[in-house]
């Protein structure tokens, strides 16, 4: 007896295959929009924040993801105190205006642990492609 005369035979099986693809696909999905709390998540790395330099006033936005490697760039220990660049000064005098410090914390935590184990992290690279 086949697959094909199994669902002709039990209809409900079929239904319950379907209703667990379904569910399936609804949890992939939700998974790739950063529903699991993955930092290095498409949706997260995507997400447009704000920044607000310190001295001019300024804001501006920029993905997540970039203002991210931006920190990764630096030598460690990453100072706070400094911020982005400024797209028109060039001084790191940009902050986002949430989660400064726990994300300067849990970037310096993993590149220390990417430093530790011989580079091996699986987290962004600290040099440019190609070098």
């Amino acid at each position: 007896m086949g697959i094909r005369d199994i669902m002709k035979s039990k209809p409900w099986a079929g239904w319950a295959v379907a209703g667990v693809l379904i569910v399936l696909c609804g949890w992939v999905w939700y998974r790739s929009l950063g529903g699991g709390g993955d930092p290095y998540s498409l949706g997260r790395t995507t997400e447009e924040i704000t920044i607000r330099d310190r001295e001019t006033g300024d804001e501006w936005t920029m993905p997540r993801g970039r203002f991210e490697m931006a920190l990764w760039e630096r030598p460690l220990p990453i100072d706070p105190s400094q911020g982005v660049a400024n797209p028109k000064t060039g001084k790191l005098t940009g902050f986002p205006k949430s989660e400064w410090e726990s994300t300067i914390d849990r970037i310096s935590r993993e590149r220390q642990a990417t430093a530790t184990s011989g580079g091996r992290g699986g987290k962004p690279s600290t040099t440019a492609p190609g070098k």
